[in-house]
């Protein structure tokens, strides 16, 4: 899809505002996970649901662009496909993801990070749908936020717009994000950020991808 002016700078106030409330969640979910479960949870709620579903509707409505438009075709959409192309992303990613992590964490030493999200876990039947709801909202959201609407605008201001070049600076954004994690989840996000943008590449959708991550989150998040 070609951006205009205007459409440009619109997807880049959007991404602008996801990548600060991502950098900061670390700080004001941490305190409200201490201090007040419930802020914690609105909070969370509309981090990965409220705020994103706003965005993506607002860049419908006034920028005209549309999922499809960065990513989510389904007009090309085949289950047997998809099936495949998840597990794939599940796999390849999960494990770049662990080895990398792993790696840090020989070279780094035992460093913990500055919170993590599961030790706000509710306990009993409400964690497995927290659990479901997480993984599936990291997923989809992230996918769209971090690699599909960062490529529309990239290759929207580029005028040779590099898939290996895309891919390292998006990577390392996606990382910074998780900051509050530690080191050993920073490298692990870069170099699952970097197979996450391979697949979607090379398959030309986020369903697979989003899906996968999805997935990947599940197990890590049980």
């Amino acid at each position: 899809m070609y951006l205009n002016h205007r459409q440009k700078i619109e997807v880049a106030v959007v991404l602008f505002l996801i990548v600060m409330v991502w950098e900061a969640n670390g700080i004001y979910l941490a305190a409200f996970a201490h201090n007040h479960i419930v802020l914690y949870w609105l909070s969370y709620l509309f981090q990965w649901v409220i705020l994103p579903t706003m965005l993506i509707i607002l860049l419908a409505k006034q920028a005209l662009i549309l999922p499809q438009h960065y990513g989510f075709n389904s007009t090309v959409f085949s289950w047997q496909g998809f099936i495949a192309e998840t597990i794939g992303m599940f796999i390849s990613a999960g494990l770049a993801f662990k080895w990398s992590s792993q790696l840090s964490w020989h070279l780094l030493g035992q460093r913990t990070g500055y919170f993590n999200v599961l030790s706000a876990y509710p306990n009993g039947a409400l964690h497995t749908v927290v659990w479901i709801y997480s993984s599936i909202a990291v997923g989809i959201v992230e996918s769209i936020f971090f690699i599909g609407l960062p490529w529309l605008l990239y290759k929207n201001t580029q005028r040779h717009a590099s898939v290996k070049v895309f891919s390292v600076l998006i990577s390392v954004i996606f990382a910074t994000t998780h900051w509050e994690q530690g080191p050993h989840v920073i490298v692990g996000a870069f170099f699952f950020s970097i197979v996450a943008c391979y697949w979607y590449f090379k398959l030309g959708t986020l369903w697979p991808v989003a899906a996968g991550h999805a997935l990947i989150d599940l197990v890590a998040f049980a």
